[in-house]
């Protein structure tokens, strides 16, 4: 089982888009899911698997021990 922690968008670009994690690192995710700038995915191997709402990201963060520092 792989565990994918949520991950903000904060850029958007043709077929792909920049996110950033809890901990402010960001890597380039390649998509087919219409995102906007401010909305929480999962992923796995660089792909974008799903679109989360911010209440299942926080949600997530709490049951990780995080604090959720890219909400």
């Amino acid at each position: 089982m792989c565990l994918t922690i949520p991950k903000k968008v904060v850029e958007i670009k043709e077929n792909s888009v920049i996110v950033e994690n809890h901990n402010g690192d960001r890597q380039e995710l390649k998509t087919i899911v219409e995102l906007a700038i401010g909305d929480f995915v999962l992923s796995q191997q660089n792909i974008v698997i799903e679109k989360i709402d911010t209440k299942q990201a926080e949600e997530i963060f709490k049951i990780i021990g995080g604090q959720g520092g890219a909400l």
